[in-house]
């Protein structure tokens, strides 16, 4: 613990979200790329970290992935920006994800927040791994080892992507097979880009290519290729598909035209984004009509962020 009265003499300070009138107008990240002269700003933040003998932040209700929360505050905190990244990995294979796009229970669970704002713990997260990126710190783990066992990840969502990555560091020869066009899961195509630019899905990809990871998109297990195929050319399969079978409203008029299921809505956008062309016969566009959304959680306020932006 570099400064024990950190959280008592700096308050909470989270990176700026760009302005609301000029962040409708496209469809890139809502926050502000922090200047350098942030930098101490987040390391004063990071000293609010209070190194509490329990720390809830890491363990649940806090961290899923138990996060080494207080080590890397602490790192930030004595500008050893590289040591903080490496701890960060080591439970987390893309931090510029969580970052990104997780509600950060940790916060909530920060014992500083019982009498104070808490310790901003998503903007290091982030701020972390943007300046890892930057300084060329991330690069491909080629392994030298060979286990000569085959394994089958079937799903490219953060989950597929990790798992991949993880298996083929320990020698295993990895293929991750994809329904989609394209790789990524709903990383790709179900995640709004104002709430994480695909550039940081991309060059993730990149590193895990590079790390031996083999890719095939557009494959369906079950309908393009047989679970028995897999397992007589595979030494394991992993599992890691998502849930995006939607929850239908089972009231009357749920099929009438203007009706559409939010993955149906966001999934569009972001191949519309990607520069593909959708068919006249299947535009979902909200621009110059009133817009009623069901459901207020995450992909609720992704739809809201859409529609205004439409």
């Amino acid at each position: 613990m570099s400064d024990p009265t950190g959280f008592i003499k700096y308050s909470r300070e989270d990176i700026a979200r760009r302005p609301v009138a000029l962040r409708v107008q496209d469809w890139r990240d809502i926050y502000e790329t922090p200047p350098e002269t942030f930098i101490p700003k987040l390391q004063q933040q990071a000293s609010r970290c209070m190194d509490c003998g329990v720390p809830f932040c890491q363990v649940s209700p806090g961290c899923p992935l138990e996060n080494l929360i207080p080590d890397w505050n602490d790192l930030v905190h004595q500008g050893d920006w590289k040591e903080a990244l490496n701890e960060l990995h080591r439970t987390n294979n893309f931090p510029e994800f969580t970052g990104k796009l997780c509600p950060a229970p940790c916060e909530s669970a920060c014992v500083l927040g019982i009498d104070s704002e808490p310790v901003a713990i998503r903007s290091i997260e982030s701020s972390i791994i943007d300046r890892g990126f930057q300084a060329g710190w991330v690069v491909p783990q080629i392994t030298s080892q060979d286990s000569g066992k085959s394994v089958a990840v079937i799903g490219s969502g953060p989950a597929g992507l990790a798992a991949a990555q993880q298996l083929r560091r320990l020698g295993h020869h990895v293929t991750v097979f994809e329904k989609s066009d394209q790789i990524g899961g709903l990383l790709r195509y179900g995640i709004p880009d104002f709430k994480m630019e695909k550039t940081l899905l991309d060059r993730r990809l990149e590193q895990i290519r590079k790390e031996g990871v083999q890719f095939k998109s557009g494959i369906e297990v079950g309908t393009d290729i047989s679970v028995k195929e897999l397992r007589a050319n595979f030494h394991a399969i992993c599992l890691t598909v998502g849930a995006d079978q939607p929850r239908r409203l089972e009231v009357p008029g749920q099929d009438l035209k203007g009706v559409h299921l939010a993955m149906d809505f966001l999934i569009q956008q972001n191949r519309r984004n990607a520069g593909q062309v959708i068919p006249e016969e299947e535009v979902i566009f909200a621009a110059g009509k009133r817009v009623v959304i069901l459901g207020g959680g995450d992909t609720g306020s992704d739809c809201l962020g859409t529609v205004h932006r439409q």
